[in-house]
């Protein structure tokens, strides 16, 4: 923070830096790739979308990391503008939305598969992963990856034909 002095008066204003993306510096993938996937919230809502069902903005406030309402706008708007997610008028209230998955998005899949099965690994006792799907995941991760698509599928049929 600097603090601005005019007329005897103290005046005290964050300073704003534009944050250079790495995608501006550098054609490493790994660093362009968390321009777009980099922050906390990021892969807990696609989380929430891509393996829990969770479609509206209402549910995925409810989500227990318990994302403020301003960054869940931000970040959905980001994500939409990134191409990771897209949205279509709820058919039951024209006010609401239901945000879904691209392919683009759709494709972190194994990626974020790899990150549960790491956690799994490593973090045990901190995890809650439903007994069901742990035993999939632990047994075959491409049978538990092939069925998460299936359930992204039916739902694209009922909400996007």
């Amino acid at each position: 923070m600097k603090v601005l002095t005019h007329n005897h008066f103290h005046y005290a204003s964050i300073i704003m830096v534009a944050k250079i993306e790495h995608r501006q510096r550098t054609g490493c993938p790994i660093a362009c790739s968390l321009d777009i996937i980099g922050d906390h919230w990021t892969l807990v809502i696609i989380r929430s979308l891509m393996f829990k069902g969770i479609h509206e903005y209402k549910d995925l406030l409810a989500e227990e990391e318990q994302i403020s309402t301003s960054i869940l706008t931000t970040r959905l708007k980001k994500l939409e503008m990134d191409g990771l997610i897209s949205s279509l008028t709820h058919p039951q209230n024209k006010k609401r939305k239901l945000y879904y998955l691209t392919k683009v998005g759709r494709d972190l899949m194994g990626m974020l598969i790899e990150m549960v099965l790491w956690a799994n690994k490593h973090l045990t006792e901190r995890l809650s992963i439903p007994a069901d799907q742990k035993a999939l995941l632990e047994k075959d991760p491409a049978e538990f990856a092939r069925l998460m698509e299936l359930q992204l599928d039916s739902w694209e049929e009922k909400y996007l034909s």
